[in-house]
């Protein structure tokens, strides 16, 4: 018995005079791990099936008319929600700008597009900006002359493609999307018909008749729709042209046929069946971008236009030439249309 007391003893004493050792890391399911700092661990993204874009009016300068203002973000949603892939609700009315992240929030909105417009003689100034909602950052912002609905339209094109890129989308087939949206209507997305806009960008700008390009559209556009995917390039252009280059494309077709787009980057050739979806009616346009130093070292701009079947066989092919590549783009477009007027 003395043994064993003298033993306890002696270990007791050598574990108290033992240096302190770490505790072992306490097992996973006892202790919670800490919660992560906000830099640490950005919010998850809160994106549903699809993006939504709120749209506000744009501001004007002052003494200029306030319905141009109107029209613009107008034309903008309906160009959006006609495009496919987005969710325009339609346009808030008496927002104040101090305001407009707050309200995009109360809407559950994932971005938010505002602008102001500088009218300059028969042409306007736009200036459009397209902010997160999540963090409350200018995204993408640009600058246009414009004096049409065409014009408008253009940039609200632009502006969608980038938005698509922000959300991971760009690399996605939106037409399964568009085809299940239904068409836009004067309440969705906007409170008038895309006609009664466009007279009142007529009336603003003062501006008569079009600016060359493609003739106006026939009064009834063939059934057989268009699906336009992205303009690639041969020579060096920024992911910027190339996006515009992508939005004249839409455009131009949309004078003479019913057009959606996608964003689909494989071989357009090989990927027809994929664009097309479950509605095989339709073409697919193509293009292929590229410029170089022409007469008198100006430069000029080359569209190779291909249109195939949704079966993946080469319908046309055009190429337009001109000092921009939005010419080149309209050149090539009334081109096909003038050979395929009902797209078939």
């Amino acid at each position: 018995m003395m043994k064993r007391t003298v033993l306890f003893l002696s270990l007791v004493l050598l574990v108290a005079a033992a240096p302190p050792q770490p505790s072992p890391a306490p097992a996973p399911s006892p202790s919670p791990s800490p919660a992560p700092s906000a830099a640490a661990a950005p919010p998850a993204p809160k994106l549903s099936q699809v993006p939504v874009i709120l749209i506000y009016p744009f501001d004007v300068q002052t003494g200029a008319d306030p319905k141009i203002g109107i029209a613009i973000a107008q034309i903008s949603a309906q160009e959006m929600a006609s495009a496919g892939g987005l969710e325009v609700p339609p346009i808030p009315q008496g927002v104040k700008r101090a305001d407009f992240l707050d309200y995009a929030r109360s809407q559950k909105a994932d971005f938010y597009i505002s602008g102001y417009v500088t009218p300059v003689g028969e042409t306007a100034a736009v200036v459009e900006q397209v902010v997160s909602v999540d963090s409350g950052v200018i995204l993408f912002s640009q600058t246009a002359q414009v004096q049409s609905v065409a014009d408008v339209a253009s940039q609200s094109l632009l502006a969608r493609t980038q938005i698509l890129a922000f959300t991971g989308r760009g690399t996605q087939n939106v037409e399964t999307q568009a085809s299940s949206t239904p068409a836009p209507t004067s309440t969705n997305g906007a409170k008038v018909p895309i006609s009664g806009i466009g007279s009142i960008v007529d009336s603003v700008f003062k501006h008569k008749g079009t600016r060359g390009g493609p003739s106006p559209a026939p009064t009834t556009k063939p059934s057989r729709g268009v699906i336009v995917a992205p303009v690639i390039a041969v020579s060096s252009f920024s992911s910027t042209d190339l996006a515009g280059a992508t939005n004249e494309l839409f455009y131009a077709l949309d004078h003479f046929y019913n057009v959606k787009m996608t964003t689909v980057t494989s071989v357009p050739a090989q990927s027809t069946e994929t664009i097309c979806g479950a509605n095989r009616d339709n073409t697919v346009a193509a293009g292929t971008l590229q410029a170089g130093r022409g007469a008198h070292n100006k430069m000029q701009y080359t569209l190779d236009l291909t249109i195939y079947t949704c079966f993946g066989a080469p319908l046309d092919h055009q190429v337009g030439k001109g000092g921009s590549y939005k010419a080149a783009v309209d050149a090539a477009v009334a081109a096909y249309a003038i050979a395929h007027p009902n797209n078939s």
